[in-house]
Order: structure tokens, then sequence, then C-alpha cells
């Protein structure tokens, strides 16, 4: 920081600052001109001084110190969806993506697939191989146990994640609740020795793209890992062996600052909440996985999406992400092109904006450090509320969680729809003529149990699309 003596003139209060400023607004407002609200609760200021912040903000660590000399400081796994149907031309993808870019893999397993021949001639000891299972959950897993005793796979060959926790069964389904939570407890004693491995990943992109806020996305997510820990409990798992076992996956959307503080407040929470139980972690041995918004997508003129995934991701890194997960808009339908310049997004912001040459960039910004404090301040009174009112649980039976969640839902629709809030391509500066681009709309019909997948833009798109 530079020494206040270079300056030759005196410094100014904030307080000053503002007066200024309202007598330059010549009679206007300053709250109603120049203040705004994040996520209905952070309040928003104009600028921000050092004031606002408690003396100089310490860097954060994302991951431990790299194991090879000359290792840039940032590392981040560049992580691409592998759906495999065909399994020797899954092998060619997967190839394909690790030698042009791509250092992970997240495969979509039904759980009959031959994870022999999908991962030939993949060396797993040097990538982050992650699961995500769709079919049944107990099959899933003893086709994960197979194929490790097939390969006699040894713990330090095996980086990367199950994406999976016993909660999904719930918002799949309404049941089988004990059944995934017995399944948890397996899965943590089977990858015991697997210490770069995590069995269970918390999923708090489930409410971010189903119209979550920021705030209600770490909230329900970290209820979760309460919930979580309280069962496991009773199937003699300590809550050490629970943040042990645990990664999470959050969603990062459009809010790009908003969200750069989210997700590094979520690391800051994690530590809490697991001193809350006795036990100690430190920041830079939590996993978490960052991927794009589904939410902040939209079916109109998609390739304003490749910007938005852009922007996302780069604040998935700057947040501290472990992992980044560029996910095309169509998914699996997603074209060779498409998947290519998903895959290439890490790689830019790597090697051509060099986010890789310091840990916390964002560090020291009196603006970001003021929001992760009021992010975490509005986490923990909602977590506090959450469990007064019976816990996650509780919440999720009572579909008092679902409520919240599609009442903000709705909220951001309709802003988007009364062109309260601008979204590019959507309602300002559409795409006409040549330029139109647009994805097949197709109704949303979600279950009273479920939270799918939505869009800010969903309204709009119905009003068009739906009746194109």
């Amino acid at each position: 920081m530079t020494n206040q003596d270079f300056y030759s003139f005196p410094p100014s209060s904030k307080d000053e600052w503002i007066e200024q400023v309202k007598r330059d607004l010549k009679g206007k407002d300053f709250e109603d001109t120049l203040t705004s609200s994040l996520w209905n609760k952070v309040k928003i200021s104009p600028f921000y001084t050092s004031e606002d912040v408690d003396g100089l903000a310490a860097e954060n660590k994302f991951h431990p110190d790299a194991k090879i000399p000359g290792t840039s400081p940032r590392v981040w796994n560049n992580v691409v969806s592998v759906f495999p149907e065909n399994e020797k031309e899954t092998n060619e993808e997967v190839l394909h993506a690790l030698q042009n870019g791509a250092d992970g893999l997240i495969l979509h397993l039904e759980g009959t697939e031959n994870l022999n021949q999908v991962l030939k001639a993949v060396h797993t000891e040097f990538i982050s191989t992650n699961f995500l299972p769709t079919g049944e959950t107990t099959q899933f897993f003893h086709q994960i146990q197979e194929w490790i005793d097939s390969l006699t796979l040894k713990p330090g060959m095996l980086r990367g994640s199950i994406i999976w926790s016993p909660c999904d069964k719930l918002f799949q389904s309404g049941d089988n609740f004990d059944e995934e939570v017995n399944q948890a407890a397996k899965a943590i004693n089977d990858f015991k020795e697997f210490r770069e491995f995590y069995p269970i990943t918390i999923n708090l992109s489930r409410y971010a793209n189903s119209g979550a806020t920021g705030i209600e996305e770490l909230i329900f997510g970290l209820g979760e890992v309460i919930e979580l820990i309280d069962v496991l409990s009773k199937r003699a798992i300590s809550p050490t062996q629970v943040f042990e076992n645990l990664a999470f996956h959050t969603a990062v959307g459009d809010s790009h600052f908003a969200e750069i503080a989210k997700v590094k407040a979520l690391r800051k929470l994690i530590v809490e909440l697991a001193a809350n139980y006795g036990v100690q972690i430190e920041m830079e041995n939590i996993h978490i996985t960052t991927s794009t918004s589904q939410w902040s997508k939209s079916l109109l003129d998609k390739n304003t999406n490749l910007i938005r995934q852009t922007y996302e991701a780069m604040a998935g890194i700057l947040g501290g992400g472990n992992s980044l997960w560029v996910k095309p808009t169509e998914g699996k339908d997603a074209s060779v092109l498409e998947k290519r310049i998903a895959r290439n997004v890490s790689s830019i912001l790597n090697e051509e904006s060099y986010l890789d040459k310091v840990m916390d960039p964002a560090a020291g910004s009196y603006y970001l450090e003021t929001l992760q404090r009021e992010i975490e301040k509005f986490v923990i009174e909602g977590l506090q509320d959450l469990e007064e009112k019976g816990g996650w649980l509780k919440s999720f039976e009572d579909r008092t969680l679902h409520a919240e969640i599609r009442d903000s839902r709705e909220k951001a629709q309709k802003r988007v729809l009364a062109d309260s809030d601008i979204k590019v391509g959507v309602n300002k500066y559409l795409a006409k003529g040549k330029l139109e681009n647009h994805l097949a709309f197709e109704p949303i019909a979600e279950k009273e149990f479920e939270l799918l997948p939505s869009r800010a833009t969903y309204f709009v798109e119905q009003n068009i699309l739906n009746h194109a």
C-alpha cells in the first residue's frame, strides 16, 4: 500500500465524499440514485474506501503449493463433461479433450458402462477424474469399485470426486434419504485411503440454477452439510470424516463481482462451520468446483451465452475454484464446436489472460472485501434461522425450501420480462435476421419435491419462442 505521506493534499473521509456527491446530485436523493441491492439483501454503495474494511485483507490460499517446481502459483483443473454412449467413441473423445486443453473429466454414468474402455490409456494420476451418477446409486458405486479393483489403483493414482450426495435423491424422487445416507457412510469408508478423491459433493449449484440468490444458495448448501453431519453421526461417521470427504460444487452466475465474493465466502464459511464441530481444516484443503450457470443462459440468441460463459469462468477462478466446469448451453447435445469453445475458455484465461500468475488477485479490493463480509453475515443469519425452524431436512419435507427459491425465481423472471433487469440478446440489443440463433423452447414442468434448472429469461422465451 502506498504511504499516505506521498500525497500533497489532505485526505478526505468517506462521509466528506458522500456530502460532495450529494451536492453534485443537485437535489436528487443519494440512496435512490446511486445505491442498489444485491440479492434483495446486500446494499451496494457507489464507492468503497479503506473505512469499509478492517485493515489490510490477507491473501487467501485456494490450494496447497504445487509439488512441481516452477509451476504457476495459481492452479485449477479444466474439467469437461463426457456422456458415454458408444464406449470406443467416448474413449476417443476423452483422449482428444485431454490432449487439447482439458485436464479433468466429469463422466455422466448410468452404472453399466465399461470404464476400462472409456478410460483406456488415460493416466488418472495426472488428471482430475470426476463421476456423476445418472442411474441407480448402488449400481453406480459398484461400477466405480469394480473399475478401481480391476486396475489395482493405488490411492495416489486417483484424484477427483463423485458429484453426488445423499440429498440428491430427495430432489429426484422425494424419498430414499436413509438408503442414500447409508451409501454415503459406506463410500466414506471405502475411499478412506484415497485422500485426494472426494466421494461426496455438496451440490449448491442445484439452488442457483433453480433461481435462488447467491445467499440462498450458500444457506441451503451449507444446511445440507449440517444435516449430513447429523445423520452420519448416527452411523459412526465423525464430523472430521465428513469434512475430509466433502467437495463442493457451486454455480457462478452473471453478477460478476458478487459471484467472486460468493465463492470466497463459501470457502471461509466452510472453515468456520467445521470449527463449530471442533474440526480444523485449512482453506487450501477445501475442493470447490465452479461451473458456469444454467440460470443465466438464454435460448434467445445462444451466441451471447458464450460471452456469459467467459466472465462467469473468470469469476469462478478469481473466487478460488479448484475445478472449472464450463458447461455448453446445449449440454449433452452440444456440437463439437461448442464443446471445443467451452474447453478453451479455461485455456485462454490461463495462457492469455494470465490468471494463473497470482493466487488471489481480488484480495484487498474494498468493494469485494465488503461484499464478502456482507454475504457471510447474511448466510450465517440464514443458517441460524434454518436450524431454529428444524433444519435443512425439515425445510425440504415441508417445502419451505422450495417455496423460498421459487419465489426468488419468479421475481427474477418477472423483472426480466418487465425489462427491469436487462439481459443482452433477450430484452435489449436483440439479434435480428441472419444473426438470430435461437434454441428450441420446452416448458419446464416441476414436481413439488423437485428443483429443476430454469432460466431468468424463461418468461420472455415463453412469449417469443412458444408462440413462434
